[in-house]
């Protein structure tokens, strides 16, 4: 399998275990996660940018699993890009679309994956944008 298409599935498993905090899941996309992780998220509600290491992005998913426990939602990635950096590292970009009801929210990620010693594929850095 080529470097895009295992980092594709790995995006697109990364979208099922979102839609998978309605049963109160997060253990699988935190092992997603590198201990080097690096992430931030502007938010324009706030106006504010928030920053994650690998431990608060793990606590984040689990409180999500939590708050969206029951609930009917849906995530939605698309237009997934991969760009490879060198043999085991790959940018990657797509739009994100969260529905909740008549709640439509859209953002924009950009995150860089690493192949690991362990031959995983998980999440290195992360920027998201999301719309109001």
């Amino acid at each position: 399998m080529s470097m895009e298409s295992e980092v594709a599935a790995q995006i697109y498993r990364l979208q099922e275990l979102h839609n998978r905090f309605a049963a109160g899941e997060y253990e699988e996309m935190n092992a997603l996660y590198s201990e080097d992780f690096q992430g931030t998220l502007y938010m324009p509600s706030s106006g504010t940018i928030e920053t994650y290491n690998a431990n608060q992005i793990r606590e984040g998913n689990k409180e999500a699993a939590a708050y969206y426990k029951g609930q009917r939602f849906r995530f939605i990635f698309s237009g997934v890009t991969v760009i490879p950096q060198s043999e085991n590292q790959a940018a990657v970009s797509y739009a994100i679309t969260y529905i909740n009801g008549a709640k439509v929210v859209r953002a924009l990620s950009l995150e860089t994956w690493r192949q690991e010693a362990d031959g995983v594929w998980r999440m290195l850095r992360w920027h998201e944008e999301k719309g109001q």
